[in-house]
């Protein structure tokens, strides 16, 4: 999840990090309906979720699966 742009935001302070021993992690099973591509549109209109992600993504990428859900899961 992390590259270059990202990284700026964060240095920045327009974006944040977790230390990984706040981070709750989770094992999502590879169900279609937990893909990440049906739960981020509903979840890109949440402010203090999308702190943790980068405000530009490729056209038609979506976050990286593992950091996806266990961001979802710590909030």
């Amino acid at each position: 999840m992390m590259n270059k742009d990202f990284l700026k935001e964060v240095l920045a302070e327009d974006k944040a990090l977790l230390r990984l021993e706040q981070v709750s992690r989770i094992n999502v099973p590879l169900y279609d309906e937990l893909s990440v591509g049906n739960i981020w549109p509903m979840l890109k209109s949440d402010e203090k979720f999308m702190l943790y992600f980068p405000t530009k993504m490729a056209k038609g990428r979506v976050p990286d699966r593992e950091y996806f859900f266990n961001i979802l899961n710590t909030f």
